[in-house]
Order: structure tokens, then sequence, then C-alpha cells
């Protein structure tokens, strides 16, 4: 028993071990979440999505490419602002409350920016 309990802080701190996902597929994460908060008060006017959100944010930053790399924003300020999304879990089957994807859009301005019809990648 004593060998289980040496060992699980080391099992839980090498499972979520590994690559780094690519740019694109964390681009695509943050577009899925206001995605899923397109209608909600304060976001969808900000970010203008059209129809097909998804499409529209994926084409207008340039994400939707598998080559695609941040510039401006910078990686890590794309990802620190996306824990403002996270709340209510890491996976996209549980939607990013209203409340948080209007913080997003509110307190990380630069990165909302770059979603916004006049963003986008240059």
């Amino acid at each position: 028993m004593r060998t289980v309990s040496v060992l699980w802080p080391l099992v839980c701190l090498t499972a979520c071990s590994g690559p780094s996902a690519p740019d694109a597929a964390v681009c695509q994460d943050v577009v899925n979440r206001l995605c899923q908060t397109a209608t909600c008060p304060g976001v969808g006017p900000q970010l203008a999505p059209g129809s097909d959100c998804q499409f529209s944010l994926e084409e207008r930053t340039g994400c939707g490419a598998e080559d695609f790399a941040f510039t401006a924003p910078s990686r890590e300020r794309f990802l620190d602002c996306r824990e403002l999304l996270l709340s209510n879990g890491t996976t996209t089957e549980t939607p990013t409350s209203c409340d948080d994807a209007v913080r997003f859009l509110n307190q990380c301005q630069d990165v909302a920016g770059f979603f916004r019809e006049e963003g986008g990648q240059p």
C-alpha cells in the first residue's frame, strides 16, 4: 500500500505530459468555445460570426489551416486567455458559460480582437 501512495503523485504528474497541441488545434478549440456562446448577449455582436460561426472565425483568423502558427497575439498570451473559457471544464462537451465568454472578450481584448472582423492574422 505504501508503494501506491508514493507512486500515485508521479502517475498524476506524468499523465498530462506529452507534446504540446499544435497552434491550429489551440486556436480551433477557442473558436469552438466562442461559437458555443455566440448567441449569448455580449458575445455574438462582438464577434459577428455570420451564419457559420466555426467556418467564419477559422477563415478570418487563418487557424483552420494545419500550418497555422501564432504571431500576435503570442501562443503564451493566447493560452493565458483561454483559461478564462475553461471554468466549466477542459472538454467542449460542456459548453463555456456566457459569463466566461464575456469575461474573455473583455479581459483579453488583444486576443478577442484576433477573432473580430478587423482582427486575424496579418
